[in-house]
């Protein structure tokens, strides 16, 4: 019993002396120098890893973002406004046919008008198809590109039984059969009510993809950049720290290979950071100065393609004479606006602001006493917003453009005053020297408004090309550098460790 009670008394008190020597020993250990170096080295080579996944990761999303607008949305979007323009087209030369009758040689001729609408044709179904490639896997986007193409056959099928009609009837030039003009009606109807507005939807949604795309990478890039900036300045921390222990520790004024280590990462977050707000930069200018402007200006001149096929209409449909001319207004005013209650008093705005740019009338207005603008200033696609999209040595083109609508404006005018003046014959004249004729009004407009966008086109280009050649660079550089930042510390740890042999 005493042995029993002996064993029992000093078992326990063995065990609990060897638990309270194992934290001890732990402790121990991890005082010691070659225990600290290590700990040193491996919390050196977690940050340096977690900066190159932080900066590899958004510097992935930064070149996803530039990818997407550059030849997935950017595209897609600008295939859309080509639909829209083609169908405009389309329309225009079709009312132009019939305008003509029989009368083949006015303008440059009905044969190169039938040649025009059958290229505007091709070119909206090319814009079709390309519509639909871009937006396969979106079933809302698909179906209305579907319903684009069902409604383009219909269209064409009217128009091309109004004009077999016409021909059939030998009316003359400005005399619409009206059976003719009765089925020419149903077709520009079904073009004006459903085609083109589903074809202008499919390009502000495309427009909306690219932006809600743009800014959701630009957030990403955003807090991206916060992230390598504090995983930089959390590497950089600890190699100085580590740098000031073994300065401590072994009375070494400098650990070359450390300190190499510690400015490549500095080198390499700040070449990080500096790249993303470059590419984000250019990114940006793509989408504003380029994209977005080349898209209004395309709009710009689809609508203004539309104002043509107005004026044909206005001549070959007296009954509905003034509704047409209406419509020309309020197209010609989402072109340029200027606060005009008539076509009169629009020539003239139109005019000043020819005379006027680069300032612009309705500029900086001051509110009247009421608190409101006595002017809203000059805007639509041509004005104030198009103006600024511009650096100022590039603002010429834009003036070239603003001179050709002028002109244009005054051209129409003259028409007007023909047909009201009773000489139908000489407005119909009048009309095809304004879209038929190669040194036409109509054609300088549309020669300076493809140079303005071709303008904005390169600006796109540009700035696609500088983001990815900035991004490209770091596809190498980044492992590069990561690699050698552990090499150095590395070389700079072993020396000291191999002391403790």
């Amino acid at each position: 019993m005493t042995t029993t009670a002996s064993t029992s008394a000093h078992g326990p008190s063995s065990s609990s002396s060897g638990d309270d020597r194992n934290p001890s020993g732990v402790r121990a250990r991890l005082r010691t120098t070659p225990a600290r170096l290590w700990l040193l080295a491996v919390a050196s080579v977690v940050v340096v890893a977690g900066l190159f996944v932080s900066a590899g990761s958004t510097l992935g999303q930064a070149r996803d973002g530039v990818e997407v607008l550059g030849e997935d949305a950017g595209p897609q979007a600008m295939a859309t406004t080509e639909l829209y323009l083609a169908l405009a087209d389309m329309d225009a030369h079709m009312a132009d046919v019939l305008l003509m009758g029989t009368g083949h040689g006015l303008g440059s001729g009905r044969e190169v008008a039938e040649e025009q609408y059958e290229a505007s044709r091709t070119r909206a179904n090319e814009a079709l198809l390309q519509a639909a490639s871009l937006t396969e896997g979106d079933s809302i986007e698909e179906r209305n590109v579907q319903a684009v193409l069902d409604g383009l056959g219909e269209y064409e099928r009217t128009v091309g039984e109004a004009l077999l009609l016409n021909d059939e009837a030998e009316a003359p030039s400005g005399e619409v059969d009206e059976t003719a003009l009765r089925r020419y009606r149903e077709g520009s109807r079904l073009m004006h009510t459903d085609l083109m507005p589903k074809a202008f939807n499919l390009g502000l949604g495309s427009s909306a993809i690219v932006r809600a795309n743009h800014e959701e990478g630009q957030d990403e890039v955003a807090l991206g950049l916060l992230r390598v900036g504090g995983t930089g300045v959390l590497t950089i921390g600890v190699l100085v720290g580590f740098q000031l222990y073994l300065r401590r520790r072994f009375r070494r004024r400098l650990n070359a290979p450390l300190l190499t280590a510690t400015a490549v990462t500095a080198a390499l977050t700040v070449g990080v950071v500096l790249t993303l707000d470059a590419a984000g930069g250019d990114q940006s200018r793509a989408k504003e100065e380029g994209l977005d402007a080349a898209m209004a200006l395309s709009r710009a001149g689809a609508v203004a393609t539309d104002m043509q096929a107005d004026q044909s209409r206005y001549l070959l449909d007296p009954e509905l004479a003034d509704n047409h001319q209406q419509v020309y207004l309020e197209r010609a005013q989402a072109v340029l606006f200027r606060p005009a209650g008539n076509l009169e008093e629009y020539y003239g705005q139109v005019a000043e602001v020819a005379d006027t740019y680069p300032d612009l009338p309705g500029e900086g207005e001051q509110p009247g006493e009421d608190g409101e603008d006595t002017d809203p200033g000059t805007l639509g696609y041509l004005g104030e917003d198009a103006r600024d999209s511009l650096l100022p040595a590039e603002r010429g083109a834009l003036g070239e453009v603003l001179s050709a609508y002028d002109t244009l404006q005054e051209e129409d005018r003259r028409m007007r005053e023909l047909s009201e003046g009773g000489d139908r014959s000489g407005a119909i004249g009048a009309r095809m020297d304004i879209a038929h004729h190669e040194d036409g009004a109509f054609t300088d407009y549309t020669e300076a408004l493809d140079r303005l966008i071709d303008l904005h086109g390169r600006q796109f280009e540009a700035g696609i090309e500088s983001g990815e050649r900035a991004l490209s660079v770091w596809t190498w550089l980044l492992p590069t550098a990561t690699l050698l930042v552990l090499v150095l510390l590395a070389a700079g740890v072993r020396p000291r460790l191999a002391e403790y042999r």
